[in-house]
């Protein structure tokens, strides 16, 4: 019965520990948060903002582009596209669990003639799984568009994106 209870206390320890309200959900780590963003590679491995790409990478997750966002900062369901009508939002959507909160996560959109359309760095909140950025059309030009995101000093997503007409647009 006395081993019963200890294996018992133990899980429920074990459980309290795993509570699901943490998992998969961005937290403080001071040695492994990246506060800057730099679009050039920063030489040496412990300037600050210097990651190498597969740590980067690791840190981003499900990179969707859409017509509307949940709240819980994912793209809906069924909303997800890569055509937007002119004057539309553009929103783009990423899990952000495995980044250290307080990381700084930048994106940067480009147009046709590798124009720059936009740019947004943001902190990744304590507790967020999602992170989205949006743009406003407003004014672009029917053609091709890219977003690329980036982490400390790595590109870790590249989204490609289309302007057309409205008739043929997702929403």
């Amino acid at each position: 019965m006395k081993r019963t209870m200890i294996s018992l206390a133990a899980l429920a320890l074990v459980m309290g520990a795993c509570s699901p309200r943490d998992v998969d959900r961005a937290q403080p780590n001071p040695d492994e948060t990246t506060p800057r963003v730099s679009e050039t590679e920063k030489p040496g491995v412990n300037a600050p903002g210097d990651l190498n790409p597969a740590e980067a990478q690791m840190r981003i997750d499900d990179v969707t582009l859409g017509h509307e966002v949940g709240p819980d900062g994912a793209i809906v369901a069924g909303e997800t596209g890569d055509d937007f009508a002119p004057g539309s939002l553009v929103h783009l959507a990423m899990e952000v669990g495995d980044t250290p909160a307080g990381s700084a996560i930048k994106v940067v959109w480009f147009g046709p003639g590798e124009t720059r359309v936009g740019e947004e760095t943001k902190p990744v909140p304590t507790g967020a799984k999602y992170l989205t950025f949006n743009i406003k059309t407003d004014g672009w030009a029917l053609g091709d568009y890219r977003a690329e995101v980036w982490v400390g000093d790595e590109k870790v997503n590249t989204q490609q994106f289309q302007i057309v007409k409205p008739a043929e647009a997702g929403k």
